[in-house]
């Protein structure tokens, strides 16, 4: 068995297939079988374990609570925080109860990435995966990231990115009596567990590196992160910024 980040020991790896068919990419395919987390999953928690290498007791926000990787990372840092975009209170008791059967013993919390409950410089690392592109305004969220990390601490982060591409492309947008405008048709909306298709606003290129600089981090980096050995045949796309 190969290495699991995730985990944090060996592991086996399993290929999920579609209605029989096989998967185009391993990118959301190539499952661990003891934390459940994939293989874009296991390379940014990869950038996050060397980033927060020397950092005792750190603290760290993921932006998802109810999932497989939130109880994995929660077995290494104790400190971890989640959070859904979920407004609904019973439905997030009924996230909340899922996650006590884990044994994880926390409450599900309503969270929106363009306003974090963070204090200012209170966060040791921020793990975003495949959130940014769901936001209508993702600038904002960048800037809130930035607000509450400390000083030389690191937002690590996934996004369907075409990196063929030198700019972003909005496909969507949010009007202001909160109709939304379509930009791409048909509409694309990415899978979701907890509630089915989410509506996607931004196809991202290269100059998101440039609008996280823009956004308050001293440097931005695009990591492409390929290990056989940890699960990883498939190199994977990894955005990292830090304060």
């Amino acid at each position: 068995p190969c290495l699991c980040s995730v985990w944090g020991s060996s592991s086996g790896f399993r290929i999920v297939w579609n209605n029989r068919v096989p998967p185009a990419s391993l990118r959301e395919s190539l499952i661990c079988v003891n934390c459940g987390s994939n293989a874009r999953q296991r390379a940014a928690a990869g950038a996050l374990l060397h980033a927060l290498a020397s950092t005792p007791r750190p603290r760290v926000y993921l932006t998802e609570q109810a999932s497989p990787l939130f109880i994995a990372l929660h077995r290494r840092f104790p400190r971890l925080s989640g959070s859904e975009f979920q407004p609904s209170l019973a439905k997030r008791l009924r996230l909340t109860a899922w996650l006590w059967r884990q044994r994880v013993w926390t409450w599900v919390r309503h969270g929106d990435a363009t306003a974090l409950r963070f204090t200012d410089a209170s966060l040791d690392a921020i793990l975003c995966l495949d959130v940014l592109e769901h936001v209508p305004d993702f600038r904002a969220a960048l800037r809130e990231f930035a607000r509450v990390l400390k000083p030389g601490a690191s937002l690590l982060l996934t996004v369907p990115w075409y990196w063929t591409n030198a700019g972003s492309g909005e496909i969507a947008r949010l009007r202001p009596d909160g109709g939304i405008d379509f930009l791409l048709q048909p509409p694309e909306y990415h899978g979701d567990p907890l509630g089915g298709g989410v509506l996607c606003f931004h196809h991202f290129g290269w100059d998101l590196l440039d609008a996280m600089r823009e956004s308050g981090f001293a440097e931005a980096e695009a990591l492409r992160i390929g290990d056989p050995e940890r699960g990883l045949p498939e190199a994977q796309w990894v955005l990292r910024a830090r304060r």
